[in-house]
């Protein structure tokens, strides 16, 4: 567990560092974290490749901890202001945006309903073996909203939330199988899986890579707007965000 100044630290805004507090509170026997002065390494090792949040206030702060990452494999997240201060070998760089809606624009349509479990033979068949695995089991831990659209009893767009702190609902997993895209189907999967997020009085949000302008006008539409920037470091792996 952490201490209670980092907790408190983290709770001055609970949008940004939504990762931090469920990770620290939910999954905290897959957390470690490293300090260094005011900053702070976040290692996360539940998924694979492990996840690295970075924060420091300063170049000094962020030199030494980035100087304490000892993993060769591993998805980096730091500010932008600090992109000159990486020099891994093997890495890829991806900006994204963080967007959050506190009052969504629904586009409602009788095809969409929230998942269950018993929805886990469709969300298997549209997401994959590993990733609907995963899906399927946060369903079973109680530790995901989801919702998806289905056409003739097939579900062809879903979203998820990664993670749902008592302030925030981290939307992810938005896809669209191939032959229903451009209909309109991830913005009504979307906007009511935000409107579930609000209602239960939540700010919903999500990540965006930056170049993906499709998806910010979709999110846009719905009542997203840009919150926070940061860097996706993909380092010695082919992982990218969506």
């Amino acid at each position: 567990m952490i201490d209670i100044q980092l907790k408190k630290f983290f709770l001055r805004d609970p949008i940004k560092f939504a990762f931090e507090i469920y990770d620290s509170e939910i999954d905290y026997e897959f957390t470690e974290f490293k300090i260094a002065n005011e900053g702070y390494l976040m290692i996360y090792r539940k998924i694979n490749p492990i996840t690295i949040m970075l924060y420091g206030e300063n170049e000094n702060t962020v030199t030494k901890l980035l100087s304490l990452i000892k993993e060769d494999k591993f998805i980096l997240f730091i500010e932008p202001k600090w992109k000159y201060l990486l020099n891994f070998s093997n890495m890829k760089i991806y900006p994204e945006i963080l967007m959050i809606c506190k009052s969504p624009k629904v586009f409602r349509r009788e095809d969409v309903r929230r998942l269950t479990v018993k929805d886990s033979d469709k969300i298997i068949e549209l997401y994959g073996k590993d990733r609907g695995g995963f899906v399927v089991q946060m369903l079973r831990d109680n530790k995901t909203t989801a919702y998806g659209l289905f056409i003739d009893n097939k579900l062809v767009s879903a979203a998820y939330t990664w993670i749902e702190t008592k302030d925030a609902g981290i939307i992810g997993g938005v896809f669209t199988r191939e032959g229903f895209r451009n209909r309109g189907f991830a913005s009504s999967v979307v906007s009511e899986l935000a409107e579930d997020i609000v209602k239960r009085g939540k700010i919903a949000s999500l990540y965006v890579r930056e170049d993906n302008t499709s998806a910010i006008h979709v999110y846009k539409k719905i009542g997203f707007n840009e919150y926070w920037k940061r860097l996706w470091v993909s380092v010695n792996t082919d992982a990218k965000p969506l």
